[in-house]
């Protein structure tokens, strides 16, 4: 049975790096991979995009980084629908390489359709993973469960994994994809999967207070987006596959699914969750762009018809509000 602990506000207040204290700009950086089927090319943007982001990001040797990837189904990443393990091992090396890291926690929940253990045998995890030294693969499923206080607009407790809590240094890798029903699903989308509660599924009738309270309870330190194939029209799930050769990289989560709105062709406040965390001031929306700008017009989504939209919203209106957990 899994054992329950609580934190205090006062050590919540500190895990969350004092984002709602300190209003800054935030960075972003972007860069262009030519061919998305050339790992040499990959790899070497994506050191390029790091090092250019490397000032900013705060890490010590000895430290113990997680890594919060997105496998929302047992599809590959050529599908658009989950993070490339390519470049999580690029980034892990890059990490080992700099900074001397204690560990690296490569981390996905379970979800309703899902077992993460399946998702990282099925999709070459394991066997990407399993020789690399200081590195393991975790299940925040089967982690030991603590209590942490929230406060938020739809949880008032969460039940989290210890791991994911106490990590020293976060870094959320997602993927771009539409969503039916938040128009995107990005970076904040992705912390909301950290939720060690299998039947998520549960929170879709209030997703966009359940994706703030996610981020809330713990925004990541550090951003990574995996845009070398992409997710349009009935995303994150049961999309097109969009090829776009992107790889991002941002200092705040709400920053960089605003600049991912941007390039997507979706305006931020058409976002719910993302207009949501504007308004309520979680993280910034503003940001520094430290990489030459690229033509949003080649990048622009298609999203799911309108119909198909309504239909899904009056679904969602009918289904029980279920009760905070």
């Amino acid at each position: 049975m899994k054992r329950i602990l609580s934190y205090n506000s006062a050590s919540l207040e500190s895990l969350n790096n004092e984002g709602s204290k300190v209003k800054k700009k935030a960075a972003i950086a972007a860069m262009k991979v030519g061919d998305v089927k050339n790992e040499n090319e990959i790899r070497r943007t994506m050191y390029a995009l790091l090092n250019t982001m490397a000032p900013l990001v705060r890490l010590r040797k000895g430290w113990t980084v997680l890594i919060k990837v997105n496998l929302c189904l047992l599809i590959g990443p050529e599908t658009g629908g989950t993070v490339d393990p390519l470049l999580v091992e690029c980034l892990v090396d890059w990490l080992q390489e700099r900074y001397k890291i204690k560990e690296c926690i490569i981390a996905e929940s379970d979800a309703t359709h899902l077992s993460a253990d399946l998702a990282f045998q099925v999709l070459g995890w394991h066997e990407r993973f399993s020789d690399k030294s200081g590195c393991h693969l975790l299940n925040l499923s089967k982690d030991e469960i603590i209590e942490v206080s929230v406060n938020g607009l739809h949880f008032r407790q969460l039940r989290m994994a210890k791991t994911y809590m106490e990590a020293d240094y976060l870094i959320s890798f997602g993927k771009m994809k539409t969503h039916v029903e938040q128009k995107m699903s990005c970076i904040m989308k992705n912390q909301f999967g950290a939720n060690p509660y299998r039947y998520k599924i549960k929170y879709h009738p209030f997703l966009k207070e359940a994706i703030y309270d996610m981020n809330k309870v713990r925004m990541p330190d550090f951003c990574l987006l995996d845009g070398l194939i992409g997710m349009e029209r009935k995303g994150p799930v049961y999309g097109v596959p969009k090829i776009m050769g992107l790889l991002i990289a941002g200092t705040d989560a709400v920053a960089t699914d605003v600049f991912c709105a941007q390039m997507m062709g979706i305006k931020p406040r058409r976002v719910p969750y993302l207009y949501l965390a504007m308004k309520k001031g979680l993280g910034t929306r503003d940001f520094d762009l430290l990489t030459p700008p690229l033509a949003k017009n080649l990048y622009r989504f298609a999203s799911m018809p309108w119909y198909t939209a309504l239909a899904k919203r009056v679904v969602s209106l009918l289904q029980p509000r279920g009760e905070a957990m």
